[in-house]
């Protein structure tokens, strides 16, 4: 990771520069120098050698060859320590000018911290215009505007091996629970591993499992109406939609190494044949495209019906993914300047470029006709509807709790209706 990190420096110098932005962050007040340059510092979480992250880094440096009177000053920081960074920095108002953020409960904390500066003003570059106005309504809060979406993130994906599927005695994917089931155990009595997992974050069970796992047994509205309190965790919906995870975890469907492992790890178990399935967000699609072995026939799919489930079976767990914030304290001069870095950033050009790696994007923007079949074909996937993302609704407490809860009910040590009654008692 250092090597890539250090790569990645030297190709970007002109635009990289890692610091210590707790020290010396918004502690400068001047927003510009004697020669009327501007200096922009910027977090973001685009450290690791992905497709899509270099797609990013070099729109960055094109922007900077194009407006060498603006300078951005980023720090580049591995995903899951950027969001503890930015927890622990936002507490203390010590946050850089631009701050890569996510929507929903994420992003509330910190409006309501007071760190950031909406940008209505701004968002109307866009509006109904190239990104559709409910897209954009997800970085909305108490109806001011926060943040321009830079992507489109669906949680659930499972991405599969066409042909060790079929020597499992499946053309197709299974289309319920039930078959999926029978799969799995057909792959594990041949000293196959079914799924590929990468708990070690923690989040993984959560976000990619059972935000659409759940949705497919308690239906669209049950996290809202937990919330406001007509519904509860303990009901058994929800117990049964955690019961579906620990029966996963008895059938070994997963890779005893699944929570010491990272789902860039798990992506390799997949890719390198280790693994029949390897359930990610698309998120993972560029990677997948870009480091597939020749020959290696993938396919993609949802996770399959629950018999008597109240969800809708075509729905895969989604949200709008990431995009850059202005810190609240923002002078006029560096508004303008980040203004004009939106405008370079948020273009048709870039997210063309993320479609030509297979990121999806919230922009109505035309398909480059050299896009992979696998990315078209997880457009295709994705089209019938969307559930909720659990860390993208529920409060960072019950999400510590849940993500506790999955990992410990993967290894025999809690129980579905031990966590139920934990998140419950959280909530009241």
């Amino acid at each position: 990771m250092l090597k890539k990190m250090m790569s990645k420096a030297i190709a970007l110098t002109v635009i990289m520069s890692v610091l210590l932005l707790a020290a010396c962050g918004n502690n400068e007040k001047s927003s510009g120098s004697k020669d009327g340059s501007v200096e922009l510092s910027f977090w973001n979480s685009w450290s690791e050698d992905s497709p899509e992250n270099d797609v990013m880094l070099e729109r960055v440096e094109a922007f900077q060859k194009e407006h060498p009177e603006i300078t951005l000053k980023m720090e580049s920081i591995p995903p899951d320590q950027y969001k503890t960074k930015l927890k622990t920095q936002a507490a203390g108002k010590q946050l850089p000018d631009l701050i890569q953020a996510w929507p929903g409960a994420e992003l509330r904390p910190l409006v309501e911290g007071g760190v950031l500066m909406p940008i209505d003003d701004i968002a109307g570059e866009w509006k109904d215009t190239m990104i559709p106005s409910d897209i954009l309504a997800d970085y909305a809060i108490d109806g001011k505007q926060y943040a321009i979406p830079g992507n489109k993130v669906f949680t659930s994906i499972i991405y599969y091996d066409k042909d060790m599927v079929a020597k499992a005695g499946f053309d197709e994917f299974p289309t319920t629970y039930e078959d999926l089931k029978v799969l799995v155990e057909k792959l594990a009595k041949e000293d196959v591993n079914p799924i590929a997992l990468g708990n070690k974050a923690k989040w993984p069970l959560q976000s990619v499992y059972m935000s659409t796992i759940g949705d497919r047994v308690t239906g669209s509205e049950f996290l809202e109406q937990v919330l406001a309190g007509e519904k509860k965790f303990t009901d058994k919906e929800f117990v049964d939609a955690l019961g579906i995870m620990a029966e996963l975890a008895e059938l070994k469907a997963f890779n005893s190494d699944a929570n010491s492992i990272d789902d860039n790890q798990a992506s390799d178990y997949f890719l390198q044949g280790k693994s029949a399935m390897f359930v990610n967000g698309t998120w993972a699609l560029s990677g997948l495209i870009s480091s597939a072995p020749e020959g290696k026939n993938i396919g993609v799919a949802k996770f399959p019906a629950v018999e008597g489930g109240k969800g809708e079976p075509g729905n895969v767990s989604g949200v709008t993914g990431w995009g850059i914030a202005l810190n609240s304290e923002l002078s006029d001069e560096k508004k303008e300047a980040a203004t004009t870095f939106f405008k370079f950033l948020y273009s048709e050009e870039t997210y063309q470029n993320l479609m030509g790696v297979g990121t999806l994007v919230p922009a109505d923007v035309e398909v480059p006709e050299d896009t992979s079949d696998l990315f078209k074909e997880v457009v295709d996937l994705t089209n019938e509807g969307i559930s909720p993302v659990y860390d993208a609704v529920l409060p960072a407490e019950l999400t510590d709790i849940i993500n506790n809860g999955l990992q410990a009910i993967s290894i025999g040590q809690s129980t579905p209706e031990q966590v139920a009654k934990d998140m419950q008692a959280a909530v009241e």
